[in-house]
């Protein structure tokens, strides 16, 4: 189950990280000219315009994304197919979205425009018959909670993975990226610059399944959805949190 895990992980990486592309926008960077309030303006004015036909109410989904240094936008394949099935309109109107919306931003780093990956909540209701002037989806999501709180997961990741990276002399600026998922669990698990050790990535999939615990998972609407969760962390000689 280990090496299933570990040939994900390896995926992962390797098909979000192609050169020169950032994993997530850099703090008060957005993916669209004007913002998130503007992206879901020009969203609810193409669908409304064009006479799409709204999705049932318990449908949304979270297209992942990749904005080019050009701005062109491209899809990130979801393996989720069952999600998919499950919300195939509000899947279908995301991508007519992402076909024909014209105001994508690169993210820019010491004045140079580069690629990176996000993603989006679309909720065709909110989005379209039920839209309001200054709308962004991010304002009304409840977080994903972990069961005693982030400062107790954050105590539990500690005591189990430093012994891991103290034994590996594993030093400096390590990304952990995980998601929840629905049901609560973490998914999609890896960690960021990539650690090129087989016997690691291994150790480190079997430390991270020890946190066994499921997640409250984030909700929108009262439905809930997926939330990636990044925990950036600094290892040497002493352990703490950014």
């Amino acid at each position: 189950m280990i090496k299933k895990i570990l040939i994900l992980f390896c995926s992962i990486a390797i098909s979000l990280m192609p050169s020169q592309t950032l994993d997530e926008y850099p703090k008060n960077q957005d993916f669209y000219d004007g913002g998130m309030i503007n992206f879901y303006k020009d969203a609810h004015d193409y669908l409304t315009n064009n006479k799409f036909k709204e999705c049932d109410s318990r449908e949304i989904y979270q297209p992942r994304i990749l904005i080019t240094k050009e701005g062109a936008v491209k899809l990130i394949k979801d393996s989720d197919t069952a999600d998919i099935k499950k919300n195939k309109c509000a899947y279908d109107l995301s991508l007519e979205i992402i076909k024909n919306l014209k105001h994508w931003k690169p993210a820019e780093v010491k004045n140079q425009k580069i690629g990176a990956i996000t993603e989006f909540i679309f909720y065709s209701k909110d989005i379209m018959s039920n839209y309001k002037e200054k709308y962004d989806a991010g304002n009304f999501v409840i977080p994903a909670q972990y069961p005693e709180g982030y400062k107790a997961f954050e105590k539990e990741f500690h005591d189990n993975f430093m012994s891991l990276f103290t034994d590996y002399h594993i030093n400096g600026d390590i990304n952990l990226e995980f998601y929840i998922n629905k049901d609560g669990h973490i998914t999609n698990p890896r960690i960021y610059p990539a650690i090129d050790d087989r016997k690691f990535n291994i150790d480190f999939m079997r430390t991270l399944s020890r946190l066994k615990k499921a997640w409250k998972p984030a909700l929108y609407s009262n439905i809930p959805i997926r939330q990636r969760i990044a925990f950036p962390v600094i290892f040497s000689i002493n352990f703490y949190e950014r």
